[in-house]
């Protein structure tokens, strides 16, 4: 694929919108043309999920089945972990700008 979408951004392969495609590369057919003999066919999985969804049965008239319809919001951001890494981070970025400044204001950085 890389290939193909560096081809796709040359001025003279435009028309043939080749990053448009891109993603398809290896890819040798459109999804209702494959085989009956070797796969199942869409009749018989939709067959299949109806006869499925039929015989679920919602256990709603239960009294042991309790629905919780509340939602509250619980947070976001880091978790600790992740809070520890993103402090590294930080800090290594901000020791990379320290030095960058300081190597320019000694003339080793243009």
């Amino acid at each position: 694929m890389p290939r193909c979408w560096r081809l796709g951004g040359l001025v003279e392969l435009e028309r043939l919108r080749m990053r448009t495609w891109a993603h398809s590369l290896g890819y040798r057919g459109h999804i209702l043309t494959k085989s009956r003999r070797y796969s199942t066919t869409y009749g018989a999985l939709r067959e299949e999920r109806a006869e499925y969804r039929r015989d679920d049965v919602e256990p709603t008239d239960s009294p042991d089945v309790i629905t919780e319809s509340n939602w509250r919001y619980v947070g976001s951001g880091y978790t600790p972990g992740e809070s520890d890494i993103a402090v590294g981070i930080a800090e290594d970025h901000a020791m990379s700008s320290q030095l960058a400044r300081e190597a320019r204001e000694e003339g080793w950085l243009a």
